[in-house]
């Protein structure tokens, strides 16, 4: 058969080109790891977005190791929307597109760094990877209590998220003592991925939590960011987090504060959440996201709050979890933006 004969001159072209093996050759081959996550939702009930099912994730992350003190990892979020940024020209008395591009944050590659193992303590990453903004914004998606993530993370209508948000640059990262620390040199705070830098300043971003050993489970700290230049481009972080955390319950409390050029914004939540069996998990979380302290005029600047209720069950020990989630949607300034009930069904897995 052809294509029996086509692998069989493959192999036997590898083996000439390796040569012959003595007892001292070995010819090994370095592990690759996988992980992935995957996760489907029904949304209904939202005012703002039809019903509908919606791929949310389809991670799925490749790591091994180079040396003993070298790492690699490469992750794509297969579910991704690509989209275009438009420009719109004048010609004559009409408006035409003149330009598009591909927004080069909404490609599939999430992260692709190196990590050099310095000691117990400290480990460098260089390359594109997880901004260290917010507790929520860094942990992965299959560990966060609800199936959205918080209102000042998940919404980015207004710039970008305050959490959960990729760029290019080399970070510190570690535990010492009592004191997990995240300190990076990155293009942009996070509006960059996968690009070059459009100017010459660079963001500093870090984020600190304190765990005292004396309180098991418990751990209060910050993350916060600046970029200097025109005030157009000006960018700052700051915000606070504390939470407890056991087998049985966790309750948690975090804050970030941002600037955008001249937008201000501000987000906050609490969240309980217990767990009386292994398996199962009930939780309930408030929201406050402002996308514009300057602004309350129509839902593109509006105050906005939800409550969330959820509930999740562990499959048969797994990595896999069905959830669901009941978000009570409101905008308490503006008039004219009418409050919602949403429902989000959830199945989940990882691996």
């Amino acid at each position: 058969m052809p294509f029996r004969r086509a692998i069989l001159a493959i192999a036997a072209a590898s083996l000439w080109c390796v040569g012959p093996l003595t007892a001292q050759d070995t010819l090994s081959l370095t592990p690759v790891t996988l992980h992935g996550f995957l996760q489907v939702y029904y949304r209904t009930g939202d005012p703002l977005i039809k019903d509908g099912y919606r791929l949310r994730k389809a991670d799925l992350k490749f790591s091994g190791d180079i040396s003993p003190r070298l790492r690699w990892r490469i992750a794509f979020d297969a579910g991704k929307l690509l989209t275009l940024n438009k420009t719109i020209s004048e010609l004559g008395d009409s408006l035409a597109l003149s330009d598009a591009a591909v927004d080069q944050r909404t490609k599939m590659l999430q992260d692709a760094a190196i990590t050099y193992l310095v000691n117990r303590q400290l480990q460098v990453d260089v390359g594109q990877q997880i901004v260290p903004l917010s507790y929520e914004g860094t942990i992965p998606s299959a560990k966060v209590e609800t199936i959205e993530r918080t209102l000042f993370i998940a919404e980015r209508s207004r710039a970008v998220g305050l959490g959960d948000v990729r760029d290019i640059g080399v970070a510190a990262n570690g535990f010492f003592t009592a004191v997990e620390y995240h300190v990076g040199l990155f293009n942009e705070a996070g509006e960059s991925a996968g690009t070059t830098d459009a100017n010459d300043q660079k963001a500093v971003v870090g984020r600190v939590a304190i765990k005292p050993p004396s309180i098991p489970g418990f751990q209060f700290g910050g993350s916060g960011g600046f970029e200097g230049g025109p005030p157009q481009q000006h960018r700052e972080r700051a915000g606070g987090e504390i939470q407890y955390a056991t087998p049985l319950f966790t309750v948690r409390a975090e804050m970030m504060s941002a600037r955008d050029g001249i937008l201000h914004r501000l987000g906050w939540y609490s969240l309980a959440a217990v767990r009386p069996t292994a398996r199962l998990q009930f939780s309930a979380r408030f929201d406050s996201w402002d996308r514009d302290r300057t602004r309350e005029s129509s839902i593109n600047d509006a105050l906005e709050h939800q409550i969330t209720g959820a509930a999740s069950y562990v499959i048969d020990g797994s990595g896999a979890k069905v959830a669901l989630n009941v978000v009570r949607q409101t905008f308490p300034n503006v008039d004219n933006v009418r409050a919602g009930t949403i429902l989000l069904a959830a199945f989940q897995a990882v691996w």
